[in-house]
């Protein structure tokens, strides 16, 4: 009798955002997604979409104010004639239909787990639009990991020094809240610039960054005896203007 059990395949990964116009998924729609999946053994595959709501939904439901953060008005390329576009690489849309769309993602986000800046909010929004989530169930939050990995380091750093002045600083940084750029940082990783800032890209970027920054090792630590070899060399030769 075999003992031997067959270890499961790692869930593929879905760095998501998306722009709405506004808080609520029930009166508010969502005009922009971006999906970067992540597969085991695969490279990262981005996605990027814009759906253009209908004239009376702007005048009559949507929120000014979050088309003025998301820059609706600077930022939307599909035109009126087909509403709903797949953004190529450089930023052209492709047509194509609502149908079309919720299939594409469906079967993209099928079994993924949903990982962002505050993924429930765009999970909910997304949901209304594909009415289902095939996702995980459980959505990871780039801020909450920061301040678990943060506390982490404070409990090592308390038993290593028999000190608990660790867990001080961190009670510090989030007396004024989770604010997310400066756990961004405190993570090594700058958050979006002003341009690509409130653009689903540029923060599902952003999310997969610090997600990275959280999980994976200095590439110093991880590396081995020949990839070493080959910093230090071009270390070296920096450092020599060149000249090895």
């Amino acid at each position: 009798m075999s003992t031997q059990t067959t270890a499961r395949a790692p869930r593929p990964i879905a760095f998501i955002d998306t722009e709405t116009t506004g808080l609520d998924p029930d009166s508010h729609q969502v005009w922009e997604i971006a999906v970067i999946m992540r597969t085991p053994g695969e490279p990262d595959g981005e996605h990027h979409w814009q759906i253009r709501p209908t004239e009376l939904h702007l005048a009559q439901s949507a929120d000014p104010k979050a088309l003025e953060i998301g820059r609706y008005q600077e930022r939307m390329v599909i035109p009126n004639d087909y509403f709903v576009g797949q953004i190529d690489a450089h930023g052209r849309p492709v047509a194509m239909s609502h149908k079309t769309l919720a299939y594409d993602l469906t079967k993209i986000l099928k079994g993924a787990v949903l990982v962002g800046s505050n993924p429930a909010f765009d999970a909910a929004f997304l949901r209304v639009f594909l009415d289902s989530a095939p996702w995980h169930y459980r959505t990871v939050d780039i801020a909450t990991m920061a301040v678990g990995h943060l506390y982490g380091q404070a409990h090592a750093l308390t038993r290593q020094h028999c000190d608990a002045e660790a867990y001080g600083r961190v009670d510090a940084l989030l007396a004024e809240g989770w604010r997310s750029y400066e756990l961004s940082r405190q993570m090594g990783v700058e958050p979006p610039s002003k341009a690509d800032a409130h653009t689903a890209l540029g923060d599902a970027r952003w999310a997969r960054d610090v997600y990275d920054a959280i999980t994976q090792p200095d590439a110093f630590y991880a590396a081995t005896d020949d990839q070493l070899g080959q910093m230090a060399g071009v270390a070296l030769s920096r450092f020599h203007g060149g000249a090895q």
